[in-house]
């Protein structure tokens, strides 16, 4: 995530012109240009990490292909993305977006009540994006889901939270104990 949230600041750096956010139609030309660049900065941050060869953006692609495209090819021939990999991610983006004053959204707001360029405020966003408790969370889910490993062990899993041995993450939400309902806890 720190190569991301770099890679964003730094393209305030290669457009001097962003830092003119009183001109509506700058700001709007360089909130596009991030809202293009960032798919690939951060698909190329992830094959970066992961040892792989960079993907360039094709242009006949949709804005949620394209990103999975260069997120996962791993030939050199033509390839088209999973529709309904598309459209499950199309869906998480517009959840995502619809998510209202979260900790993100709240930084992106405060840095740009500054009049600092897009690009700044995206990256201070972002920051606040990659915390345990907000979109940290995702990956902390992933482990969760690991350790769980079959349906089978959800009961036992569920108890242990209930019990006060563990959390049950989701959607960028710890919950524990204290969050659980009481009818719905066996020790209540």
């Amino acid at each position: 995530m720190g190569m991301f949230i770099s890679t964003v600041a730094a393209l305030s750096t290669f457009y001097p012109d962003a830092n003119k956010v009183g001109d509506a139609d700058n700001r709007l030309a360089q909130i596009k240009r991030l809202i293009a660049k960032v798919p690939t900065i951060a698909a190329y941050t992830y094959r970066h990490n992961r040892g792989l060869r960079y993907i360039y953006p094709e242009n006949d692609l949709s804005y949620t292909g394209n990103f999975l495209n260069m997120m996962f090819k791993m030939t050199d021939a033509k390839c088209t993305p999973n529709p309904a990999l598309q459209r499950a991610l199309d869906v998480l983006f517009i959840l995502h977006a619809d998510h209202e004053q979260n900790c993100s959204t709240n930084a992106m707001r405060a840095i740009g009540s500054s009049c600092v360029d897009p690009y700044s405020a995206m990256a201070g966003a972002a920051a606040a994006l990659y915390g345990p408790l907000h979109g940290g969370a995702n990956e902390e889910v992933l482990k969760m889901l690991s350790r769980i490993d079959d349906t089978r062990n959800i009961p036992e899993f569920i108890q242990r939270v209930k019990n006060g041995e563990g959390k049950l993450m989701g959607s960028g939400i710890a919950f524990t104990k204290t969050m659980i309902p009481a009818r719905a806890s066996s020790n209540a």
